[in-house]
């Protein structure tokens, strides 16, 4: 399954949704990190007994703040990660998947909460069965979660053949040059999205008539010129555009 997902450079990028083995790895990596987390306190907690130190500190608000600081982060690790992370934990962050809605825009906090509140279904009381049999068999690879808040996870590799987005994807490079330096000021995003959608639409590209008025258009707004094919023209118009929006 494709979920398309535009980026603020106006550029939509087609993302294969993550599959079951992708999305085992990263949460055998999140238990990993807690794992790790709880250990490592455990440690420090042995060292400072064996020291004395832990008497210091002896009373029940200090256990009780003790116990929140170590079990806070496991109990909301997900929530915490994805909401402040753009829907990436540390284990997915590693195998490079990331949650997002199935019509490709970032989820709001509550579909972040809903999303960790029916981890309590997906994992815990089914074993991970009912989550591992709901992202192989639903066409957008949805576990029950994903499925009633309308989110779904997207392998961040083009194509699933390990190719991350980089600049050069954009058909940037480093002698790349600029014509309309001012374009940023002279167009909205909207404007750019509207030209792209036009000029990639198999039914419109081709045609010279809806091309010329397009570009007459933006040539008035704008106030640029050019004597080449319009089609070019656009393009090069949206590029510059792209280009410039990345480097803010």
């Amino acid at each position: 399954m494709i979920i398309e997902v535009q980026t603020t450079q106006n550029v939509t990028i087609d993302y294969e949704t993550a599959g079951v083995g992708y999305r085992l790895l990263a949460y055998i990596l999140d238990w990993i990190v807690i794992i790790v987390w709880y250990l490592g306190w455990i440690g420090i907690i042995s060292i400072f007994s064996e020291t004395g130190i832990w008497a210091a500190f002896d009373g029940n608000w200090f256990m009780i703040s003790m116990i929140i600081i170590i079990v806070s982060p496991i109990l909301f690790y997900d929530l915490l990660f994805e909401t402040l992370n753009n829907g990436q934990s540390i284990g997915k962050m590693i195998v490079k998947i990331r949650v997002v809605n199935v019509d490709g825009t970032a989820p709001s906090n509550s579909s972040y909460l809903l999303r960790w509140l029916f981890r309590l279904v997906d994992f815990s009381i089914t074993d991970g069965f009912l989550a591992i049999i709901m992202i192989a068999a639903t066409k957008k690879s949805q576990r029950l979660g994903d499925y009633l808040v309308g989110t779904t996870v997207i392998d961040l590799r083009l194509n699933a053949k390990n190719k991350e987005l980089k600049l050069s994807d954009l058909d940037f490079h480093e002698d790349y040059k600029v014509t309309y330096k001012d374009v940023l000021d002279k167009l909205s995003d909207k404007d750019i999205h509207t030209i792209t959608s036009i000029i990639d639409d198999q039914r419109m590209q081709y045609n010279e008539y809806f091309n010329k008025r397009l570009a007459d258009r933006i040539k008035l707004i704008t106030g640029y010129t050019y004597d080449g094919p319009d089609r070019i023209f656009l393009r090069k118009v949206v590029t510059d555009y792209n280009y410039l929006a990345v480097q803010e």
